[in-house]
């Protein structure tokens, strides 16, 4: 590994030549000096192979006038280019946000580079560092591990301190933007501080996704990594709409227009803005792909948000109340068959059965059993003390395990498959799948009243905790949006682990805290272990949960089995180590994101060995 002690610059530009250039979408950058091109955005390295990696940058034309730009692009193996070992031309397009992207061939495995581009008149790009996949007898790789970047949530002082480690790449599991509002999930501080969002709406269109990258990327602790590190990426759902699927999100709504035109919009945009490999022209493909790290590990990255994965289960829509069985051969006196004698003495064709709301002023639940009373009642409005019970059993059984449901898509499920059994094949210990969800066991905790604190700001209400509880009585997952709402899909990954695969790690982001698990599959056989990053700067559980962090973590290790390692309320990373015989992982955490001087401090170190399928 080489010295990570180096500076990059922002080249900023202001005057009569800036004004010209608003023109031009600065996209959050400062405006100062007069060269002829700017490199507004600084430079950044990403999707690496053994002979090649992706370079970007973006420029524009210092006289104000719109025009694709021709770039020289250099690649050497000393900070001084004295060394240039491949070199070319690329063009900064007007129609591509005047970015330039290049795939930078001629490159020799587990080499470090430095690289940069150069206008005709010779301006100068920042200066970038990148490796190349390794060889196959490198001795150990390093990986470090991030997600969930939110603008105006607080300062990237994990990215900065990300910057200054020795890692061979970053893996960003996604949410690398947000797509909410001015005044929506952000923090007053951080806002009162300037970390304000462009632009003010949400984000729809093309320009509205574009400006917004063009603000995160004029950070300059965000250039900074990019500049350090390789990044390979995949997006969550903020990078289109919350708790998106493959053809729809929470977050999109009527009078938002189609869909589908948004997420065109938002994948170009993120092609565009992001060193990601187009695997076909516009970037409209799929983005799973795989990398081999010599013969230590294959990376797997997934796309568990909009390849295949079908619409997210709500409890508040998909949670079926317990029924009654009623005998309907006199639809005028309907008799509820209170037995499974009852029931046998009926014809099946005169049974039906109906929602009932439940007496729980007693010791147990006790069901009402005359229909014509109960369909007069209000439902939002019943008697003190009645309440409809949800049916988690059949919720769990029928609807929540139904074998068709994926959060993958047969065609992304089938290619997992075969690239696990390749990498086995090729005697390679370790199979990484960087991917966004947690593939844990979640159970929905349970709290008690004397450890919640209500007064303290919170993202849930009373009532809907309240709601939850009931849910923990039952035992259902945490969140419908992980992999706890795809258990199907779950096994089958499972079994083509078991069948196909050595040592598998999931990585997980998109919780904002940092978590590990021992993974089991239906059998309560060890699979597989996960380890999830905590977020660069989103807040976690702490904000949720009105409860102290150790009254939390202490609930969920109770009701998640699985669940080696939590830690509920720090911003960070992840780093992995993987060697032949052993992967660690370690995690680090900023003291905070609310100023921008900080300190970060270590987490524990977990290992899991060969062969062992655990973490600890």
């Amino acid at each position: 590994m080489f010295d990570r002690k180096f500076s990059t610059t922002r080249r900023t530009f202001m005057g009569t030549v800036g004004a010209s250039l608003g023109a031009l979408s600065l996209r959050g950058h400062a405006a100062e000096g007069d060269a002829s091109v700017h490199f507004t955005h600084g430079v950044a390295s990403g999707d690496p192979l053994a002979n090649s990696v992706i370079l970007w940058t973006r420029a524009l034309p210092g006289d104000g006038v719109a025009k694709n730009l021709s770039l020289k692009w250099q690649v050497a193996k000393d900070e001084a280019f004295g060394n240039i070992i491949s070199e070319g031309e690329t063009s900064a397009l007007v129609a591509r946000d005047h970015i330039a992207k290049v795939d930078a061939g001629g490159l020799e495995p587990g080499e470090r580079y430095f690289y940069r581009f150069i206008s005709d008149d010779g301006t100068l790009s920042p200066i970038g560092r990148t490796c190349t996949l390794p060889r196959e007898g490198v001795a150990s790789v390093r990986f470090g591990v991030v997600s969930c970047s939110n603008y105006p949530q607080g300062y990237f002082n994990v990215y900065k301190a990300l910057a200054e480690r020795d890692v061979d790449a970053v893996l960003h599991l996604g949410d690398y933007i947000y797509e909410y509002p001015e005044g929506v999930y952000s923090n007053t501080e951080a806002v009162e501080k300037g970390r304000v969002v462009k632009p003010k709406h949400e984000l729809i269109a093309l320009e509205d996704y574009r400006e917004r990258y063009g603000l995160y990327r004029s950070d300059p602790d965000l250039q900074a990594v990019h500049a350090a590190h390789p990044f390979i990426c995949v997006w969550d759902d903020h990078e289109i709409a919350n708790n998106s699927w493959k053809d729809g999100a929470e977050n999109h709504n009527e009078g938002e227009g189609e869909y589908a035109v948004r997420k065109a919009a938002a994948i170009r945009a993120y092609h565009e803005w992001l060193p990601i490999r187009d695997r076909v022209k516009g970037g409209a493909g799929p983005i799973y792909r795989s990398f081999n790290y010599g013969s230590i590990a294959s990376l797997i990255m997934l796309d568990t948000r909009i390849e295949g994965r079908d619409k997210q289960l709500s409890y508040e829509t998909d949670l079926p109340y317990r029924t009654l069985p009623f005998d309907m051969r006199d639809e005028a006196n309907p008799i509820a068959l209170l037995s499974a004698e009852a029931v046998a003495d009926v014809p099946k064709e005169a049974i039906q059965h109906f929602p009932v709301p439940f007496d729980l002023r007693g010791e147990k639940p006790v069901p009402m059993t005359d229909l014509a009373e109960i369909n007069k009642l209000d439902p939002k409005a019943l008697p003190q003390g009645f309440s409809y019970l949800p049916d988690g059993d059949k919720f769990k059984k029928d609807i929540l395990g139904a074998r068709s449901r994926t959060i993958l898509g047969k065609m992304q499920e089938d290619w997992l498959a075969a690239v696990l059994k390749r990498s086995k094949s090729q005697n390679i210990p370790w199979q990484v799948l960087g991917q966004q969800l947690l593939v844990g066991k979640v159970t929905m905790p349970m709290l008690q009243d004397e450890d919640l604190d209500f007064s303290k700001p919170t993202y849930i209400s009373k009532e809907r905790f309240k709601a939850a509880q009931m849910l923990a009585q039952m035992g259902l997952p945490f969140n419908l949006d992980f992999w706890d709402g795809y258990p199907a899909c779950r096994d089958r990954v499972f079994d083509d682990i078991k069948d196909n695969a050595k040592n598998v790690i999931f990585l997980a982001g998109d919780t904002h805290n940092a978590w590990a698990f021992n993974l089991q599959d239906k059998d309560g056989d060890a699979v597989a272990i996960e380890l999830g990053t905590p977020s660069v700067s989103s807040p976690g559980l702490e904000t949720y949960i009105p409860a102290e962090p150790q009254v939390v973590e202490a609930a969920l290790r109770k009701s998640s089995p699985e669940l080696a390692y939590l830690d509920s309320t720090h911003r960070g990373w992840l780093e992995l180590t993987l060697n032949r015989e052993e992967a660690v992982a370690n995690w680090f955490y900023v003291s905070t994101v609310l100023e921008k001087e900080f300190e970060v401090t270590s987490g524990p170190t977990m290992r899991t060995k060969v062969g062992s399928h655990t973490v600890a």
